[in-house]
């Protein structure tokens, strides 16, 4: 016979612990579905560009 290794149980630190009527997940509260947006449900995109604060770097090789 095989020798079938142990399985360990998987434990997320990183889960929040709430209380037993609410939920850790915040798409379940949410209009839309999916991964909310880290720029925040106002921005537009796309985002005129003199609204970016990027600046395109410069690279003199070999002056």
């Amino acid at each position: 016979m095989a020798h079938v290794a142990n399985k360990n149980t998987y434990v997320d630190n990183g889960w929040p612990e709430v209380p037993a009527d609410e939920h850790a997940v915040t798409e379940l509260v949410s209009h839309l579905a999916g991964a909310l947006s880290p720029f925040g449900n106002e921005t537009v995109f796309p985002v005129p560009a003199d609204q970016l604060s990027f600046i395109q770097p410069n690279a003199v090789i070999n002056p």
